[in-house]
């Protein structure tokens, strides 16, 4: 089998002795979404949640994964969750043309989820309610996120069935500050929930992309014994290359160059960013440089990332001083 660059892209996940280090702009790994993936500008969605558009000031990037905002609830108690009707993830059509135009040998392809258990039950509830229900209703929350869980199940097996390779979730669970959800308490209630959708994908060899906002480091550990392959952290929040020194090969991330700094800064920082991420985080595999969001980023800014991957990620690397576990 010919060494390619979607090769060297499954070695680096794996840190099975990659060749360079993959990087966003090289596009070997291709994100498609099922219909009705994204919510709606405006209106109300398949889930009765309601939503209003982005500031038409706002820069919306291709592979954001919203352009609109929730502004009102269809529950207020996670009973009321349990009776609404959720979406179909088996309905006709969500799949068609999935794969049209893509080569397949060429690229990873990975099929994104909508907003994961948390998010999605605080879209129903909004957040104070869901934060309370989770509290005072215990066992009709969980039953919630199983029942969203079920539906991300059926969604995991569409886009595998289409001919997808990878799957990307997302679920947020810290701000700024630190976790929004007790680490404990996300353990009982949501990671069960998480661990049934990532299941599907590793059952088929699969590897499973993760995307969580904030300061997240009390959730890795929980993630990675769920079976996610690469974490998509904020690394302007997160200590990266800490998580790398703790988990060694059990941990792969894609990203690594802070989005702030992407957005606002020039091409010198982005340019040192981009070396350090590789050097603390890419030594033997288990990175794929880009910014840690899709964002509309300025072009020279992405240029800039993209010549020092291309022009100093040949392994082996020059490191930064993390020391790597095996």
């Amino acid at each position: 089998m010919p060494f390619t660059r979607k090769t060297n892209l499954l070695r680096a996940l794996y840190h099975a002795g990659p060749d360079h280090v993959p990087w966003a702009g090289e596009g070997v790994l291709r994100l498609v979404d099922h219909v009705g993936r994204k919510p709606p500008r405006s209106g109300v969605d398949d889930w009765g949640v309601t939503w209003a558009p982005l500031p038409a000031s706002y820069q919306v990037a291709a592979g954001e994964p919203a352009e609109s905002y929730p502004i009102a609830h269809p529950a207020s108690t996670a009973a009321e969750a349990l009776a609404l009707r959720f979406p179909d993830s088996a309905a006709p059509g969500l799949f068609a043309g999935l794969l049209d135009g893509i080569d397949g040998s060429r690229v990873l392809v990975v099929g994104q989820h909508g907003a994961g258990p948390f998010d999605r039950f605080v879209q129903l509830l909004g957040m104070p309610a869901a934060m309370f229900a989770l509290l005072k209703e215990p066992e009709a929350s969980a039953d919630v996120m199983n029942h969203i869980a079920e539906y991300h199940v059926g969604i995991a097996r569409g886009y595998l069935a289409a001919g997808t390779e990878a799957g990307w979730l997302a679920d947020d669970y810290a701000g700024d500050g630190g976790p929004l959800i007790n680490p404990v308490l996300w353990r009982k209630r949501v990671l069960p929930a998480i661990a049934r959708i990532i299941t599907v994908y590793r059952e088929a060899g699969a590897p499973v992309f993760f995307h969580t906002c904030g300061r997240a480091e009390a959730f890795v550990q929980g993630l990675l014994e769920a079976g996610v392959t690469a974490l998509n952290l904020q690394s302007e929040l997160c200590d990266l290359a800490g998580l790398k020194a703790q988990f060694g090969r059990q941990i792969a991330f894609y990203g690594g160059v802070p989005s702030d700094l992407m957005l606002c800064g020039s091409a010198g920082p982005v340019r040192e960013a981009a070396r350090h991420a590789m050097g603390s985080l890419g030594s033997a595999g288990g990175l794929i440089l880009a910014p840690d969001q899709p964002l509309a980023f300025p072009p020279e800014n992405m240029s800039a990332l993209d010549e020092v991957a291309r022009q100093e990620g040949k392994y082996p690397l020059r490191e930064t001083g993390c020391v790597i576990l095996a």
